[in-house]
């Protein structure tokens, strides 16, 4: 863990994005609704366009929580920092969000992707977690969204898509703790490739 705060304290800050891409409505409102919108925006990627854009809009969705579980030992003053961290660090596999040398490559092939979300659960050990009275912020909550995530791109100058298999654990924050659902932090993040064309 100490590594990982290390490499959180390390992170380069974002400033939140306007105000105006919030997600809003019934999205906000609803954690599994917010959920799926959340990853939804969050993979849906236009490789021409700015990362940086991506990430403030990440940040603008930031919620904080001071759940022990969720965010174990991380130091009160990187808590603010989390959300981006989460999508943009992993040590095994590709983050959600592509580091900036990979999305300036893509954008080079015209790259896009689309997204459809497939499904929402409460994690089990999450449920567990709250029946068994070890959770003590009554506004967080955990959820997986599973969805399917299509690269389109252009190689040697035809128009070729590939298509993974996503899976992203989240907890997220809101009622009665605050008045609309943000992003605390991203807890697991999985893509397997599932086809090509």
């Amino acid at each position: 863990m100490t590594t990982e705060i290390e490499r959180l304290r390390a992170a380069a800050r974002v400033a939140p994005g306007p105000p105006g891409r919030r997600i809003t409505g019934d999205f906000s409102q609803q954690p599994d609704l917010y959920a799926a919108e959340f990853v939804r925006r969050l993979l849906t990627q236009d490789y021409r366009t700015s990362r940086a854009e991506h990430l403030a809009w990440v940040q603008s969705e930031a919620a904080q929580t001071s759940e022990p579980l969720v965010i174990g030992l991380v130091p009160k003053e990187l808590r603010d920092h989390l959300a981006v961290y989460s999508v943009t660090d992993a040590v095994s596999q590709p983050p959600a969000v592509l580091g900036q040398n990979e999305w300036t490559a893509l954008g080079l092939q015209d790259a896009y992707t689309t997204v459809r979300i497939e499904g929402v659960t409460e994690p089990m050990a999450w449920s567990t977690a709250v029946s068994s009275g070890r959770i003590s912020d009554p506004g967080i909550t955990g959820r997986e969204v599973a969805a399917a995530v299509t690269l389109h791109y252009r190689k040697e100058g035809k128009a070729v898509t590939s298509t993974s298999s996503v899976a992203m654990t989240l907890n997220i924050q809101g009622p009665p703790t605050r008045a609309s659902w943000g992003f605390v932090t991203a807890v697991t993040y999985s893509s397997l490739a599932v086809s090509a064309s």
